[in-house]
């Protein structure tokens, strides 16, 4: 992990990008640290982002927790899908099968 100053990373900001992707580069102001660069190149961009993301994270960990009654994939459907459309929809996947 490297420590770099603001100033300092605006001079040379394509190099550390560079070396971001082998390590994470902390930017600092004032010697404290105010935001970290990471390299991103050949991930998942938003994998990345949702791993980093607070709220996100203890939404997972509620839906972890969560010990009550499953829904299976039918049930949702049923309950979700007014039945008129419900009723269309399933005669278009019928014929497309079909079909």
């Amino acid at each position: 992990m490297k420590f770099v100053g603001v100033r300092k990373a605006q001079a040379g900001l394509s190099g550390l990008v560079r070396r971001a992707q082998k390590e994470k580069v902390v930017l600092t102001r004032h010697g404290q640290p105010i935001a970290v660069l990471t390299g991103l190149e050949g991930e998942d961009v938003e994998a990345a982002l949702l791993a980093k993301d607070t709220g996100f994270q203890a939404l997972l960990a509620e839906r972890r927790r969560y010990r009550g009654p499953l829904v299976t994939h039918e049930e949702a459907k049923a309950r979700l899908l007014p039945r008129k459309k419900r009723g269309v929809k399933e005669k278009r996947e019928k014929g497309h099968a079909q079909g």
